[in-house]
């Protein structure tokens, strides 16, 4: 099982689909964001900011079996796990934990320990037309670990301003040294994160002004209905698996050698080999060891030419600089 990370949109296009597919299968139409806006996110994923947005596919062998997309608060250590989906066409049911604990590995291998995840688990209709609990689906991420937060938590309306503001759902919590009890100000936290460094920060590309500043009155609104039953003194109860809460996770903070290879290297090293391999056959053929110099300047200038991003142009603008002010003066 690999977990691999989807940072562009024009490259492995096949699997950036074939992740999106389970997620408009298995995501009720109420709690999707629109692909467009998903494929935005995913080409601004590498901007600095103090927080992380990340989307990754789920391999098992060559399929696709799964999505995942997350927000990173550095500063809350919290992680909002907007949609894990997760589909196996040769099982019956939902994927074993396998999946998720490659999940685990890379964020024990990337991030400080001590975090906190969480996510929502939205609610359906019955026939009846009253909010019932996904009881199949919270079973499920409770034998993972997961617990289900005792608080009536609500989502903002995703995809329009009609109808209902908000919508039901189930917060799910993995807190950090197997605690089971939510404090006052962590709930705060978590609300907060939710609300205003997630959606509303999502929204703000899509929306003019005015419509903006509807969304952030709509967002103000439930984040401030969800919090004024919260007193300072409280603390909110969780429910799952007390067995499986107990079990020390995130432990595996050793990445492969190859992880550490391509991380160090990255995925555009083979292309330096090749330059390497031509621009070495071209010393050898000129017989002189002198090239030594002019050989390495190539290497960086045919790498910066290759990587094509701002910086790679700047230094290749560096180097040429430095070149010719290099240059002998002509008698």
């Amino acid at each position: 099982m690999e977990l691999k990370q989807i940072d562009r949109t024009d490259r492995g296009k096949n699997r950036l689909y074939e992740a999106l597919n389970i997620y408009r299968e298995t995501i009720l139409p109420e709690a999707q964001n629109p692909e467009r806006q998903i494929l935005y996110w995913i080409e601004h994923s590498k901007e600095t900011l103090a927080d992380e947005f990340r989307c990754f596919s789920l391999l098992s062998g060559n399929a696709v079996v799964g999505y995942l997309q997350y927000s990173f608060f550095r500063e809350e250590k919290l992680f909002f796990f907007e949609y894990l989906c997760i589909r196996d066409l040769k099982r019956v049911g939902l994927v074993p934990s396998k999946a998720i604990k490659t999940i685990e590995n890379f964020l024990a291998q990337n991030y400080p320990a001590g975090f906190t995840i969480v996510f929502e688990v939205a609610k359906t209709r019955s026939k009846d037309l009253k909010w019932e609990s996904d009881k199949k689906l919270i079973s499920y991420f409770r034998r993972l670990g997961f617990r289900t937060v005792d608080f009536p938590y609500h989502y903002p309306i995703l995809q329009s301003y009609e109808g209902e503001v908000s919508y039901p759902a189930d917060l799910m919590v993995m807190l950090p040294d197997q605690q089971v009890i939510v404090r006052a100000s962590e709930m705060r936290t978590i609300l907060r994160c939710i609300y205003f460094k997630h959606y509303l920060r999502w929204d703000r590309p899509f929306l003019e002004p005015d419509r903006f500043v509807q969304r952030e009155g709509l967002i103000n609104d439930l984040y401030s209905g969800q919090v004024k039953s919260i007193n300072d003194n409280d603390s909110f109860g969780t429910r799952g698996d007390n067995k499986r809460s107990k079990i020390k996770r995130f432990m595996n903070v050793q990445p492969a050698i190859g992880q550490l290879f391509d991380r160090v290297f990255g995925p555009k090293f083979f292309r330096v080999l090749v330059v390497i391999g031509v621009l070495l056959l071209t010393q050898w053929a000129l017989g002189s060891g002198l090239q030594l110099i002019p050989f390495v300047l190539a290497v960086a200038l045919i790498y910066c030419l290759t990587e094509d991003t701002e910086a790679s142009k700047k230094l290749f603008m560096a180097v040429l600089s430095r070149l010719r002010l290099g240059r002998p003066r002509s008698s």
